[in-house]
């Protein structure tokens, strides 16, 4: 009886009927358009490498994040063609300066058709330090066990020094770098290969690099007692000529080996020569001077008993103020009662060997102060002052005082 009075054209009619209608319909398009989007569109996640632009070339940046996690949005078709190579993370690090630290935002760059969904992190901390190279000389630890009545011979480390390059706060903390050959490679001799070993304080922040990290080490293990190399001291008496002095001292050879036992031998710094006496020598000399035996006992030259002995002598120049000379002038083109000078004396510093100086006599006149007038026709005019030797090369002008003088004309 019930469905006989149900008027399904009433009910559809009803304005509540409609709504519903409505609203299952506004419901299915919804449906129907995001589903065509979403299957449109597609997300990829990857990891990206970060890249630091900028970074100052003096700076280390300590405990660097090298990696980025992204997410990206896109066609299906888009991303079929995506060279993932033209995405890129970066760091701006340009104008930032080491001993500090800074938070600063990670930048990605992609094709245009790409979306960046998310980025982590999308801030990185910047710990800048200042990066320096100290150089180093390289030290060379013998083993223990080297037999008794033998010693290192030849020793030859290639380079001597080596470059510790890190953050300046880590390469202060190396105290030594060395090479440690094993008494095997000794009594091998010829040339080894050797990696170079830093000695530390304390651990490091960062990473030190040694530069090269492997140096070329020459030595041979050879019986007899130990021989060292010391270098050469020359030992002068008297007085030079009083117009030179010696300007340098050149020794062949300049260093020499003596040998004796390790602990004597580490008292020995050098060898001397016998005395050379240069009273009033006046000339380059070479002389061949006999060495003196090391002080120590038990140490002795080993086979070179002679150096010869360069001395290189260098003129003294002393220096002399001669006042109230008069100036003169020179290339006039009027008679030379129609103009004045002023100041009309100046002083003349002359140079020459001590000697000469300190036996210059008094009163004599050796340098003459000059204007030179050419072409001055119009005074007042400022005009420098020339000074000349009359005669002789020994002395030489060093200055004038005033430098400059006025020329005026005599109004008559």
């Amino acid at each position: 009886m019930m469905l006989k009075n149900f008027d399904i054209d009433k009910t559809l009619s009803s304005s509540w009927a409609l709504w519903l209608i409505s609203i299952a319909m506004a419901v299915s398009m919804w449906i129907y358009v995001t589903g065509i989007e979403e299957s449109e569109y597609i997300t990829r996640k990857f990891t990206c490498p970060i890249e630091y632009r900028g970074l100052d070339a003096q700076a280390i940046l300590r405990g660097r994040r090298t990696e980025a996690d992204i997410e990206i949005r896109g066609t299906e078709a888009a991303m079929m063609r995506l060279d993932y190579n033209s995405i890129s993370a970066y760091v701006d690090a340009r104008n930032l300066a080491p001993g500090k630290k800074y938070t600063v935002n990670l930048n990605v760059d992609m094709p245009n058709n790409i979306n960046l969904v998310s980025c982590s992190p999308s801030q990185v901390t910047l710990d800048l330090v200042r990066q320096v190279t100290r150089l180093m000389a390289v030290e060379t630890v013998l083993p223990q066990n080297i037999p008794e009545g033998h010693y290192i011979e030849g020793v030859e480390i290639i380079p001597k020094e080596v470059g510790i390059k890190g953050a300046e706060d880590d390469v202060v903390k190396v105290g030594a770098v060395r090479i440690m050959p094993t008494i095997e490679e000794l009594q091998e001799g010829g040339e080894h290969l050797m990696a170079v070993k830093f000695a530390q304080s304390e651990a490091f922040e960062g990473t030190v690099n040694v530069e090269p990290a492997q140096v070329r080490f020459h030595g041979t293990l050879v019986r007899g007692l130990p021989r060292k190399r010391v270098p050469v001291n020359v030992r002068l008496t008297g007085k030079l000529d009083s117009d030179y002095e010696v300007r340098a001292i050149t020794i062949d050879p300049s260093e020499i080996q003596v040998e004796g036992n390790t602990d004597d031998l580490a008292k020995i710094e050098a060898v001397d020569t016998e005395v050379i006496d240069v009273s009033l020598m006046a000339a380059d000399k070479i002389i061949v001077a006999p060495l003196k035996q090391p002080e120590v006992p038990g140490v002795s030259l080993v086979s070179t008993q002679s150096v010869r002995v360069n001395l290189q002598l260098s003129e003294i120049r002393a220096e002399k103020v001669l006042s109230n000379i008069p100036v003169e002038l020179r290339e006039l083109s009027t008679p030379p009662e129609e103009w004045e000078c002023n100041p009309k004396t100046v002083s003349v510093a002359i140079e020459g060997r001590p000697s000469l100086i300190a036996n210059f006599p008094e009163g004599e006149v050796i340098v003459r102060a000059y204007v030179d007038m050419t072409n001055i026709f119009m005074a007042p005019v400022t005009l420098p002052v020339r000074a000349e030797i009359i005669s002789g090369d020994a002395f030489k002008v060093t200055r004038i005082a005033p430098p400059n003088v006025t020329i005026n004309e005599i109004e008559e």
